[in-house]
């Protein structure tokens, strides 16, 4: 599995690897990865009637949220890389995913960052739960 991401809106080009499994030297292993889709329909109690209508609005939230391990250099690289990484989201606002499967691509345009939680550093690794929410999750790549 690999999953990239880039600035929302930035048309094509430029996704940065957050995590690539095939690649050994990255040494990030993906685990958990779980996307999820809720939506908010209209519920309508009908005047004197015995039931609801209920409609489909189309307003899909999707979520998605998955576990990254590293391996780093050092412990204290492994610390600074804690220290830095979520700064860098906060510098990006919104963001596109491409999430690499296999041979299938899949993309969630403009999606926010939820979560971002480490669990306590174990020598030269890292292990952070990451969680973003949007409104797509689709084959189609962003514009």
């Amino acid at each position: 599995m690999k999953i990239e991401y880039r600035a929302a809106g930035n048309g094509v080009g430029g996704w940065t690897v957050l995590a690539d499994e095939s690649v050994a030297a990255l040494g990030a292993r993906i685990s958990g990865f779980q996307p999820k889709s809720v939506s908010q329909p209209a519920i309508e109690p009908g005047f004197g009637a015995g039931g609801v209508a209920v409609y489909d609005n189309g307003n899909d939230t999707w979520t998605v949220s998955f576990l990254i391990e590293r391996q780093h250099a050092s412990p204290d690289s492994a610390v600074t890389f804690l220290a830095a990484h979520p700064a860098m989201f906060s510098t990006l606002g919104n963001l596109d995913l491409k999430i690499t499967q296999g041979g299938s691509i899949t993309y969630m345009a403009a999606v926010a960052r939820t979560e971002f939680t480490p669990d306590p550093a174990s020598d030269q690794s890292t292990r952070c739960r990451y969680a973003f929410v949007g409104g797509s999750y689709s084959i189609n790549a962003p514009a």
